[in-house]
């Protein structure tokens, strides 16, 4: 399986477990909230560019332990985010896993190459 196949599918499974997280605590009207929106977007190009900056993650993320640990951190650490921190924290992992897939179709459709960097 390539990479990103393997990638959008983790993000794809993580996503619809995110936003089912949002549905079931009412909350998926913060999901349109434009600093939500920003913390989400941010956070994710500040992890995209570990990766393209070729830093000791990129070699981590390889890993399929990290890859299914981390997903699933993700999905287990949105309970708690809602009820620590609030809702709001769950609606931002969503837009930054929207980011992620907006960066994998200019990637796939050859618009940018992290190796042109």
């Amino acid at each position: 399986m390539q990479s990103t196949t393997r990638d959008a599918i983790l993000a794809a499974a993580s996503g619809g477990a995110l936003l089912a997280v949002l549905a079931v605590t009412a909350s998926l009207s913060l999901l349109g909230r434009p600093a939500v929106a920003a913390a989400g977007v941010c956070a994710a190009l500040a992890v995209e560019a570990l990766f393209v900056a070729d830093t000791p993650a990129a070699e981590l993320w390889e890993r399929p332990a990290v890859q299914v640990g981390s997903a699933t951190a993700l999905v287990g650490g949105a309970g708690v985010a809602v009820w620590a921190l609030g809702p709001w924290v769950v609606a931002a992992a969503c837009w930054g896993l929207a980011t992620y897939f907006g960066l994998l179709a200019l990637l796939l459709a050859g618009v940018w190459s992290p190796d042109s960097e």
